[in-house]
């Protein structure tokens, strides 16, 4: 798929195309920011497939801490929770954009595209990358956020009532319902679930307690003994990089140019 032109319109939620110089797969990658990032801090990652031979596409999720305070994070379908608010800006930009893609979501906001993709029921996206997450114990890994992590939540003595809070602001059914999604996907679709052994937000076994019980998948692990949340490249860029490659191999389908 050749996405030269496309790459000149405007797309929702300041949608980007980052085009390889040396395209050589037909898949697109499709990022998906962690929670209270930006797709400019996924530049390491885009510089990465792009080398790799594949073009990239990154957005801003709309819909933070902040914005929580000012409307309730509900979707046009009645859905309540930031997790279906970013599912459902997911789902609108992978219909936007023709041609397969390879999802490649971190943290939490991976649980929002593990969603979008089995609503879609994964007709287009054909592999899914999962950095740093999801986790299947929600409210913990909110809580080591408040207590540990840079978050920008201005009233620290209500930080117990606020992680209740944001744990109902995320999801209703905080976790679980993600595993009526992972159903939904074909059998023997392709997951990488990245995760560090030193990750104290969202730890690899709660990673597990999502991917284990759905055997008809075929999803394999990268672990980083040292690796902290979300540093695996960043840190660890000789075991992570050539990972990454190696699966992005196997899924996706070469260009075949013509003599």
């Amino acid at each position: 798929m050749d996405y030269t032109e496309l790459a000149k319109s405007e797309f929702p939620f300041e949608g980007e195309f980052f085009l390889s110089k040396n395209k050589r797969y037909n898949e697109l990658i499709f990022f998906v920011h962690f929670y209270e990032g930006s797709k400019r801090e996924l530049i390491r990652h885009i510089k990465m497939v792009n080398e790799f031979g594949f073009d990239a596409f990154a957005f801003q999720l709309n819909g933070t801490a902040k914005d929580l305070f000012k409307r309730l994070p509900i979707t046009a379908d009645g859905a309540m929770g930031v997790k279906h608010v970013y599912a459902a800006q997911i789902e609108k930009l992978l219909n936007a954009i023709p041609g397969n893609k390879i999802v490649y979501a971190f943290s939490n906001p991976s649980a929002s595209a593990i969603e979008a993709m089995a609503k879609r029921h994964c007709v287009d996206t054909v592999a899914l990358i999962c950095d740093s997450g999801p986790t299947a114990r929600f409210l913990p890994s909110v809580w080591k956020l408040m207590r540990s992590y840079k978050f920008p939540f201005p009233f620290g003595g209500l930080k117990l009532p606020a992680t209740a809070a944001l744990g109902v602001f995320w999801s209703l059914h905080f976790h679980k319902d993600i595993h009526e999604q992972l159903e939904k996907f074909p059998e023997n679709f392709s997951i990488l679930s990245i995760r560090g052994w030193k990750d104290k937000l969202i730890p690899p076994a709660h990673i597990d307690e999502i991917f284990e019980p759905h055997h008809k998948l075929n999803w394999s692990k990268l672990n980083l003994p040292e690796a902290e949340h979300l540093t695996g490249l960043r840190d660890f860029r000789s075991e992570y990089a050539p990972s990454v490659d190696a699966f992005l191999k196997r899924v996706a389908t070469p260009i075949i140019k013509s003599i």
